[in-house]
C-alpha cells in the first residue's frame, strides 16, 4: 500500500508581479517550424531567436500536437538565432496553426521547498484578501506552471504584485 501523503507538497509563495509577456518576434509568428528537435525559424531573417540562451525558460502555444504547446528549458541557441533546442521531446511540424505560434519568455520564478525536476505542479491558488475574506481563484497550473529546477516552480500565471501564491506538486512516482 503507497502512502499518498508522501506524493503531494505544498507551498505559498508572494507574486511579483510578473505578467505574461509575449516576445514580439515570435508573437503570433507563422514562419517557425519544428523538425528533427529544433524550433527553426524560417523566415527570411532567420534570427527570430537571437535574444534567447541556454537555460532560458519559454512557453510556447499555438502549435496542432500537444506536445509542443508547454513550458520547455532551452538547452540550445544556434549562434545566429536561427534555432533553439529545448530539453523535452518535440513532434515536428511544417508550420504552427493559422493564428501562429506564440512564445512567451517572460516568467516568475517562486521559490519552494522540497520540489524537484520530477515532480509536477498539480494546482495553483492565488489567494487574495485578507483572512477573513479570502477569495480563490484557480490558475491553470498545468499548463502554465513546471518545476525548472530543485526547490523552484516557474510560472507563466498572471499575478499582480503581492499576490499570495498557493502551489500543489507531487511525485507522481510515489503515488
Amino acid at each position: 500500500m503507497k502512502n499518498y501523503s508522501e506524493q503531494i507538497e505544498q507551498a505559498i509563495a508572494t507574486s511579483a508581479g510578473n505578467a505574461e509577456t509575449a516576445h514580439g518576434t515570435v508573437d503570433g509568428y507563422s514562419d517557425i517550424k519544428i523538425k528533427n528537435s529544433k524550433i527553426i525559424d524560417t523566415s527570411s531573417s532567420a534570427d527570430a531567436f537571437t535574444g534567447q540562451t541556454a537555460g532560458d525558460v519559454i512557453k510556447m502555444t499555438g502549435w496542432s500536437y500537444e506536445e509542443n504547446n508547454r513550458i520547455f528549458i532551452i538547452t540550445e541557441v544556434d549562434g545566429d538565432g536561427e534555432w533553439i533546442k529545448v530539453d523535452k521531446e518535440l513532434k515536428d511540424e511544417t508550420s504552427p496553426e493559422s493564428a501562429g505560434a506564440t512564445i512567451y519568455t517572460a516568467s516568475e520564478d517562486f521559490t519552494v521547498t522540497g520540489a524537484t525536476t520530477d515532480d509536477v505542479v498539480v494546482a495553483a491558488f492565488l489567494y487574495n484578501g485578507v483572512a477573513s475574506s479570502p477569495s480563490y481563484e484557480s490558475l491553470d497550473a498545468k499548463t502554465d506552471m513546471r518545476v525548472t529546477a530543485a526547490n523552484t516552480v516557474t510560472s507563466f500565471c498572471v499575478a499582480d504584485a503581492g499576490d499570495t501564491v498557493f502551489i500543489t506538486w507531487a511525485d507522481l512516482s510515489k503515488g
